[in-house]
């Protein structure tokens, strides 16, 4: 099932990430790689609000300066959606 990865939506990989993060059977150092997945995906997608989530659960560690440049682009984003 780890090869089909490639063949299911990037949200639906990236929820079965986060639902892995919690659970407590799974080990350590998966947990560690499952974090630098999600958080490449997250700064990948600028997906502020679920960093801002996974940061209040203690999932991950907050980084300022990430969150202010993501905040930044979706903001242009916006503004370009706007015009």
């Amino acid at each position: 099932m780890e090869n089909q990865e490639g063949t299911q939506q990037p949200h639906l990989v990236l929820a079965n990430k986060l639902f892995l993060l919690t659970h407590p059977d799974v080990q350590d150092i998966e947990k560690v790689r499952l974090k630098e997945e999600v958080l490449t995906t997250i700064k990948s997608d600028d997906m502020v609000p679920l960093y801002e989530t996974l940061v209040a659960e203690s999932l991950l560690v907050k980084d300022q300066s990430l969150l202010d440049s993501m905040r930044s682009k979706n903001e242009d984003e916006l503004k370009k959606l706007d015009e």
